[in-house]
């Protein structure tokens, strides 16, 4: 957002004043990302390396939200609206393009792999636990591994006959 200034002289300007470094304490949530290319014929595509998370959950409810009976016209219609909202705009135009072209066309099947595959990418991050999560390990403090045989042993007693009642 930019500010009107008033400088002493009464001239109003536009300049936004030059941010402070964090402090040397600041935690960086900051993430290096890579690129999300993928190819099909010949055609490369570039998605948005990263989706905000309003359109990443709109994207999985898109394509999460469609049930087992849905017409081929609506799966079509739910991987193109989930792929738009993915495909950066240059590849998503080419994308649509592909889909109607009868020589080098992209088929439903491709779509969806790459919808799903582009699902895949974007819900691996973070790929390192929470600190604050276990890694599932047995500490000598807590008294059992988690790999500890936990079968019942057999009985070694022989079956009681059966009685007359």
């Amino acid at each position: 957002m930019t500010e009107l200034l008033t400088s002493p002289n009464g001239a109003v300007t536009t300049t936004l004043p030059a941010m402070a470094a964090p402090p040397p304490t600041a935690r960086d949530f900051s993430r290096k990302r890579k690129r999300l290319d993928f190819t099909i014929d010949g055609d490369i595509f570039e998605a948005a390396t990263v989706l905000p998370a309003e359109l990443y959950a709109e994207f999985v409810t898109r394509y999460t939200g469609v049930d087992d009976e849905a017409s081929v016209r609506d799966m079509y219609q739910v991987l193109s609206s989930a792929l738009e909202l993915v495909l950066l705009p240059d590849s998503y135009q080419l994308f649509l393009a592909r889909l109607k072209d009868r020589s080098r066309p992209i088929d439903l099947d491709q779509m969806t792999e790459v919808v799903l595959w582009l699902m895949a990418e974007y819900g691996a991050r973070p790929t390192q636990p929470s600190p604050s999560s276990s890694d599932g390990s047995a500490s000598p403090e807590s008294g059992t591994s988690s790999t500890a045989n936990t079968q019942p042993e057999e009985s070694t007693s022989a079956a009681s006959p059966p009685t007359d009642s």
